[in-house]
């Protein structure tokens, strides 16, 4: 049989038809189907990507909200401890008087007291003070201090039943209630209470035991090396034995965590004013606030308190070293404290320092006069500057014949004044 050409072309027209048939039945509808299904798994993922966005848009947004909650938790705790109690509460009444210049004998507090508040319609039934009847004498200002440090003072305090009456010498008697509030909460940090360095044993009941004895770093050979045989324009530090420390080369340790830390700078651009001023403080502004007093003191013999932080306490010892190390890195300025029983921040490490004055950094000292006859402790404060800000020492209330503070300058433009 003989195709023709006709029959040739009819069959290729055949093939092609057969071809096309396959394809779009068996490659190119399965392949679109599963194009399609592809376009809308696609879409569909793209939508679930777009509330995944938004969730953790959200999710951001309430995370910053929590850290600030959180933040302001942490505040509120801080001016209204779960712990609050009566050691506290006399620690608390110390510093104030301390802080507005007046002194207190009575350390005398009432027992702890339910505190009944209605806010929002809602009864806060967990809020309690102690209370404690004073009579200071202050000047009117100083008095107005006490009242303004309601705001800011750490922790919350109020001033009730106020009476005043006039003294001597533009004094006022002052006598009212004050009141430190806490909060009972097992969730909020607890106000922590710094361990003394108190020797033990029966030995130890009166001085000149067999307990565990502080080892104090300046002896007096140490000090006769220091000694000025001759005078000279460099800086004396005063110290209560009559002896004096110059700007040369001076060192001491201090302990961190049952280990020395030995300091060994030369002071520098350092004024020591001795004599009384008349310039007026602004204690409001202070960095720094260290108070000094007996050995027989409720608190310590000395206590360094960086303002809106905390404090640390001293270690009781007759003869003890403390410190302030101030540094700038950056555009930041950092600080440490310490005395010989604790240190902030520990390890070495340094805090942030927020300076309550741009102009300089200011450093409060409320020290008391000598008291009784063995009453001879003494604190030396190592101050120590290394950033661009000058340092200002204001020293007030310390004895005039013996004093209980000592300074030693180190670093840029310290100026230290006594009233």
């Amino acid at each position: 049989m003989q195709i023709t050409d006709r029959d040739k072309k009819l069959l290729v027209i055949l093939g092609m038809v057969i071809i096309g048939f396959l394809f779009y039945n068996f490659f190119y509808t399965p392949y679109s189907q599963k194009l399609s299904n592809l376009i809308s798994e696609k879409q569909q993922l793209e939508s679930k990507l777009s509330e995944i966005d938004q969730k953790i848009a959200i999710y951001n947004l309430q995370k910053q909200k929590l850290k600030e909650v959180e933040k302001d938790y942490m505040s509120i705790s801080q001016k209204i401890p779960p712990n609050q109690d009566e050691k506290f509460s006399m620690l608390d009444l110390q510093r104030l008087a301390q802080m507005v210049g007046s002194k207190t004998s009575d350390f005398t507090f009432s027992q702890r007291q339910s505190l009944n508040v209605t806010y929002n319609n809602i009864n806060i039934a967990k809020a309690y003070f102690y209370s404690s009847k004073q009579n200071w004498q202050m000047t009117y200002a100083n008095f107005k201090k006490l009242l303004f440090l309601q705001k800011e003072f750490e922790p919350l305090y109020s001033v009730d039943s106020i009476s005043l009456s006039g003294g001597n010498n533009n004094m006022i008697t002052a006598s009212f209630e004050i009141k430190f509030y806490g909060f009972e909460d097992t969730l909020a940090p607890e106000r922590k209470w710094q361990n003394f360095a108190i020797s033990y044993g029966k030995g130890d009941l009166f001085s000149g035991g067999s307990g565990q004895k502080a080892k104090f770093i300046y002896t007096q050979e140490d000090l006769k090396k220091n000694e000025i045989t001759k005078q000279s324009s460099a800086l004396k530090v005063e110290r209560t034995d009559n002896m004096s420390l110059t700007n040369a080369e001076t060192s001491f340790k201090l302990p961190q965590n049952n280990k020395n830390i030995t300091f060994n700078e030369k002071s520098a651009s350092t004024k020591d004013q001795s004599q009384l001023s008349e310039e007026k403080v602004d204690f409001n502004k202070a960095d720094f606030v260290v108070t000094v007093s007996t050995l027989y003191s409720p608190t310590t013999n000395v206590t360094i308190e960086k303002t809106q932080k905390g404090s640390i306490f001293g270690a009781k010892k007759k003869s003890e070293n403390a410190f302030i190390t101030i540094k700038k890195e950056g555009d930041k300025y950092y600080y440490r404290i310490g005395t010989q029983a604790s240190e902030y921040p520990q390890a070495n490490k340094f805090d942030i320092l927020d300076l309550q004055d741009k102009s300089q950094i200011l450093i409060v000292v409320f020290s008391t006069p000598r008291k009784y006859k063995d009453d001879e402790n003494v604190v030396t404060l190592k101050v120590t500057n290394s950033s661009d800000k000058p340092v200002k020492i204001y020293i007030s209330g310390d004895d005039k014949q013996k004093p209980r503070v000592n300074i030693a300058p180190s670093g840029f433009d310290i100026s230290v004044v006594r009233k």
